[in-house]
């Protein structure tokens, strides 16, 4: 009890530790997106023009005559 009261409160420590922390991870951050930048970069291009080259052959297809087609071929 004496310890408590020789020191404080813990409040204004534990609010300097989580900004530490806080400092620490987003340091950590910045150096895996510089690390890691080009690599990330070039593989969301590849996702994005491969979800283009979806998109491209999803809008080509009649849907409504396809599924009209195989109602027909069900009755």
């Amino acid at each position: 009890m004496k310890k408590q009261q020789k020191f404080g409160s813990r409040k204004g420590a534990t609010f300097i530790e989580y900004a530490l922390l806080a400092g620490l991870v987003a340091i950590v951050v910045a150096a895996a997106a510089m690390f890691f930048g080009d690599d990330l970069k070039e593989l969301f291009g590849a996702t994005g023009k491969q979800t283009e080259s979806v998109k491209a052959g999803v809008d080509k297809v009649d849907l409504h005559s396809t599924l009209d087609k195989a109602n027909e071929k069900s009755k």
